[in-house]
């Protein structure tokens, strides 16, 4: 696989994770528990399903991260090469390929008890993520890996993981986009058809 340089690699993820982060920020907080749930069809997410979605990774890999980060690393700047297998994962996601729906996985099914919780939680995990980021630039994201959530047994790179999760958040956040269109759309005709009403 092709090596990418460190400073680089880690300079993309950052400022990618850092327009999700504002976007969550300057729209989805401002949202009120109807466009939170809003949904095209009955088999199809909301926004606030969307982001629980996101939300049980972070709460998955964030903590294997801070575990890393809390260990001596020794200092390294050598390129990030991805693994076969996490450059695999990392074209799933990319909706470049292709917009292909995938089942999540049984632990990643969205539960949302409380949309603003949902929102909230996601804004943190953003700026917790951006911390690490900005943190593994000194870190070898090549030699130490990490279990993936759905099969332990299965180690990827950590700079695969890193960039996996934020393209994974990408394709949901693109997602999101989609339905905020829908519902847009949805008020637009309710809004006409009021007007046109006798």
């Amino acid at each position: 696989m092709k090596a990418i340089e460190k400073k680089a690699f880690i300079t993309d993820l950052y400022q990618r994770t850092e327009a999700i982060l504002n976007l969550a920020i300057e729209q989805y907080q401002n949202l009120d528990e109807k466009a939170l749930t809003f949904a095209v069809d009955e088999q199809s997410w909301n926004i606030a399903q969307c982001l629980a979605h996101l939300n049980t990774y972070g709460h998955y890999y964030l903590p294997k991260m801070k575990a890393v980060l809390a260990k001596p690393n020794e200092m390294s700047l050598a390129a990030y090469v991805p693994s076969w297998l996490g450059t695999y994962f990392i074209g799933l996601m990319d909706i470049k390929n292709g917009n292909k729906k995938y089942k999540a996985a049984k632990q990643h099914q969205p539960k949302v008890a409380d949309v603003y919780a949902e929102v909230t939680e996601f804004i943190n995990q953003q700026e917790t993520f951006l911390k690490y980021i900005r943190a593994f630039e000194r870190v070898d994201v090549n030699k130490i890996k990490i279990p993936i959530s759905i099969n332990k047994l299965v180690k990827l790179r950590l700079g695969d993981v890193l960039a996996f999760m934020v393209m994974h958040n990408e394709r949901h956040i693109h997602q999101i986009r989609n339905i905020q269109r829908a519902h847009n759309n949805a008020l637009t005709e309710r809004t006409v058809f009021a007007a046109l009403a006798p």
